[in-house]
């Protein structure tokens, strides 16, 4: 019997044991990034999210960004808490703004790059100082960089800016931009009607989709727009047996994507050009016809006789 109580006691030391590590694992300290590479166009401003949970007290929560460079050695950028941090090679950009931080919440802060450059790509890694009574999960994690160069080009033209009614009116435009494995791009068709606000038609793209705006849906669906795709950065929609409504300036808008977050499955614009098409004037027809020698318009007698 004292065999089989110490075997109790023992099995229930154990027991306590397991769940006091499971507690602990449980609540193990967790520093997030974003999934990278974060692809982003050079000159454009840049942010870099990081986030710490599962931490003990103080609710309030310190952060260090460091660059990691070749053998694995850091360059630290900026800290929460410490003025001194910055290296000196940095110094000026983080004095004048241009690299920076800004802090989103008590356990939540951003690296921030006002015009990220060229020479930016790499890794950064988050850290977090413990606060912890036992150490346990993770204090840094690390998010790759990768900025390419602002290569869009967009240019577009309306052959015919002046239709009659029920004619056709041809929106060309030319988007292009330099070969990188990780970006998209989508062009948008607006319009705008007097002083009013950018109206979208039809934007096709990133993924090869096509969403209509909701003035448009109706139009789209009876075969009133068409898209004419040759291919090379040409993207043409053709608008149908225009209206007096038609009339207005249209905008050709293109932008560049990338797929971040959410398994890959949502959509990041990192950059967006605009160029004017140009203004299309619609003319009413006026109808004519030919009575008692004379010419008459837009006159029509019941029981004329011919």
């Amino acid at each position: 019997m004292h065999f089989l109580k110490m075997d109790g006691i023992m099995g229930l030391f154990h027991s306590v044991i397991l769940v006091i590590a499971l507690v602990v694992v449980g609540e193990s300290r967790v520093v997030k990034v974003p999934i990278g590479p974060l692809v982003r166009v050079e000159g454009q401003a840049v942010s870099i999210r990081c986030d710490v949970s599962n931490h003990e007290l103080p609710r309030d929560q310190d952060f260090e960004w460091f660059m990691v460079l070749a053998g694995d050695k850091l360059l630290p950028l900026v800290s929460t808490f410490d003025n001194t941090f910055t290296d000196p090679t940095v110094k000026d950009r983080v004095n004048s703004g241009d690299i920076g931080y800004k802090r989103l919440g008590d356990n939540a802060v951003e690296l921030i790059f006002k015009k990220v450059r060229a020479t930016d790509s790499g890794l950064y890694r988050c850290s977090t100082p413990s606060t912890d009574s036992v150490i346990s999960g993770n204090y840094d994690a690390d998010v790759e960089l990768k900025v390419i160069g602002d290569s869009l080009k967009v240019s577009s033209a309306i052959p015919k800016s002046a239709v009659s009614e029920g004619e056709s009116v041809e929106l060309q435009c030319n988007a292009t931009r330099g070969f990188t494995e990780y970006t998209f791009l989508s062009v948008t068709w607006s319009i705008r009607k007097g002083n009013g606000p950018l109206e979208e038609i039809l934007t096709f793209g990133p993924d090869h989709k096509i969403t209509v705006g909701s003035s448009y849906t109706q139009l789209y669906t009876d075969g009133g727009l068409r898209l004419d795709l040759h291919g090379g950065g040409f993207y043409g929609l053709v608008l149908k047996r225009a209206k007096l409504s038609d009339q207005g300036v249209y905008v050709c808008t293109a932008r560049e994507w990338v797929r971040q977050g959410g398994g890959g499955r949502i959509w990041r614009k990192i950059l967006e050009k605009s160029e004017e098409m140009g203004k299309v004037v619609v003319t009413k027809i006026m109808m004519e016809i030919k009575l008692t020698g004379q010419w008459m318009s837009n006159m029509f007698y019941e029981g004329c006789e011919p």
